[in-house]
């Protein structure tokens, strides 16, 4: 995304997806959160938040799941797509989310009910855990779900519920609570998630620009004025998506007209492209409908030819009407680049990109594609970044030999040597293995006890891992260059949906790499794509299997032979 640097910006200020860092706490979502939090910490049971298309419940449903997740006792399961057509796939999706292993594949629905009873007992009782089901979309529920739901909340102790239950839904299902009063009277806490205020609406915005400037101190030379954040206010109602898609096209234009400011002008032109874009989107269908009628009419030959001739005018005039003008990227004496839409703008020479990229292309989102599995936003820096560099040998040519270093790692908030070890070379946490870390980090006194914000070095240790015969294939989640950007997408990923392994590796044509990949192995290309297929989309458009390494590779998991 080079061209955010043009505003000195070093991610996308207004990125469409739930990336918690960029969560701005207005009042009405920290209000839902606490109450949420400690609902189900209480074991209540039944907590249900209710919001428009585009409040913000998918972003509250990943900071709750954030905010539990600091919690060892505490285990989260997230259903993102609730719509079933019979009641067995609802109860196999919850056992497989559990980790239920019912060892049969005709069990029957009475059979999966019981089995799910007895592993909320041996959690809720015999290990004292704090089991939260929370479900995205719920106004998709059908009735046998929510029949099966009230039957979970049944299972409890004389203190408390053994499963608590959070659903995000869409104000269609408050008719869904009154067609079931025997399920709304379960409900312990129901938040009715309203629009925010001119006030956050200001307030967020600033927050976003501010983390997405250069260092995340608000560098940036971007500024909204008072009449535009009003009236980007008055378009959106408050509501966060639509406010985060108009910030992001005047982000655009602002690149595209060589500005920094935002005035009141520039965002009234773009409410109005995004209305064009609705409207001839509209003339489109009806045109379409219209042929239709004159294919039936004039007959199917010349009324087929009529409608081409109708379809092809109204939609160039359409296109005509919203389309930008034509972009053309040329390089200047030395590294200065011009981006001149019709011949009026120049781009500052610290904007500038290597020879190789300059093609006469748009400057869009198209032609700068990101890399799919970057839907979750990245800082290039971390958070309280050490001063002495981190070692990043996969940003280095590829060598003759494997380093010494695999990189290294800060130590966060609830963090352990043993958490490292199990994510990073997939084995579990031995003497011996803390004991090998130890002599990588003789600064550190006690591994057992480390303090948060300690840096710790990871040693190169090459695993005994071969490629089994019986796994054709593996799949490929994501990959990256250094040790800290997969580890910090790592424990972004929510475990309970797909369980992924970090996984280095070694070879000389690509040097130092690091994916994360699923932790089984396929033994055939179809169970491999189906396995993709099922995944979360913004995972899924990344993911890609892995038949083979080169001969030389040396490994430093053993993640892909369990």
């Amino acid at each position: 995304m080079e061209y955010y640097g043009i505003l000195n910006f070093i991610s996308e200020p207004f990125s469409n997806s739930p990336d918690p860092e960029c969560f701005y706490a207005a009042a009405p979502h920290v209000e839902c959160l606490q109450k949420l939090e400690l609902a189900v910490r209480l074991r209540r049971g039944l907590n249900i938040v209710i919001g428009d298309v585009g409040s913000g419940k998918t972003t509250l449903c990943r900071q709750i799941i954030r905010k539990l997740a600091t919690d060892e006792n505490v285990e989260t399961y997230l259903l993102l797509d609730p719509y079933f057509s019979k009641p067995v796939e609802f109860l196999h999706a919850i056992t497989d989310m559990l980790g239920i292993d019912t060892g049969k594949t005709d069990i029957t629905e009475w059979q999966l009910r019981e089995e799910i009873k007895r592993y909320l007992f041996s959690k809720g009782i015999n290990d004292n855990k704090l089991l939260v089901l929370i479900i995205d979309e719920g106004q998709k529920l059908p009735d046998f779900c929510l029949e099966m739901l009230r039957e979970f909340l049944n299972y409890e102790t004389n203190e408390h519920k053994l499963l608590q239950i959070i659903i995000f839904a869409q104000k269609e299902f408050y008719q869904v609570l009154e067609e079931h009063p025997g399920f709304a009277d379960r409900v312990n806490f129901s938040y009715d998630l309203q629009p925010m205020t001119f006030a956050d609406t200001r307030a967020m915005i600033r927050f976003r620009l501010d983390i997405a400037g250069d260092s995340g101190g608000g560098s940036n030379s971007v500024r909204f004025t008072f009449p535009a954040l009003w009236a980007i206010y008055r378009a959106t109602g408050g509501y966060p998506r639509k406010i985060v898609g108009l910030c992001h096209q005047i982000i655009l234009a602002l690149i595209i007209q060589n500005r920094s400011r935002v005035g009141w002008s520039l965002v009234r032109s773009c409410i109005r492209r995004r209305k064009t874009v609705k409207e001839s989107a509209r003339i489109a269908w009806v045109t379409a409908i219209a042929g239709m009628v004159l294919v039936l009419l004039l007959g199917f030959e010349p009324g087929y030819k009529h409608f081409i001739e109708i379809f092809e005018y109204s939609s160039s005039a359409a296109e005509s009407m919203y389309r930008p003008a034509e972009e053309a990227i040329s390089m200047k004496s030395g590294s200065e680049i011009t981006i001149q839409p019709m011949n009026t703008i120049v781009v500052p020479a610290k904007a500038s990109v290597e020879p190789s990229l300059v093609a006469r292309e748009p400057l869009s989102m198209e032609n700068h594609p990101v890399e799919p599995s970057l839907v979750v936003r990245e800082p290039l820096s971390m958070e309280n970044h050490p001063a002495e560099p981190f070692i990043a040998e996969g940003d280095l040519l590829p060598e003759e030999s494997y380093p010494e270093l695999l990189g290294r790692l800060i130590i966060k908030k609830g963090g352990t040597i043993c958490k490292v070890i199990r994510s990073v070379y997939g084995v579990e946490c031995t003497q011996d293995r803390i004991a090998l870390i130890g002599r990588a980090n003789p600064h550190i006194e006690n591994l057992n006890r480390i303090i948060p914000g300690e840096l710790i070095n990871l040693p190169a240790i090459p695993s005994d891992f071969c490629p089994a015969s019986e796994w054709i294939c593996w799949v490929q989640v994501a990959q990256r260059d250094n040790l800290e950007d997969i580890y910090r997408l790592y424990k972004r990923y929510p475990e309970q949906l797909f369980p992924v392994q970090i996984f280095p590796y070694w070879n000389c044509r690509e040097g130092l790499k690091f994916a994360t990949i699923l932790k089984k192995g396929f033994t055939d290309e179809e169970s491999a794509q189906i396995a993709i297929a099922g995944l979360p989309q913004f995972i899924s458009s990344g993911a890609k299997m892995i038949e083979d390494w080169d001969e030389d590779t040396v490994f430093f998991s053993n993640v892909a032979s369990r």
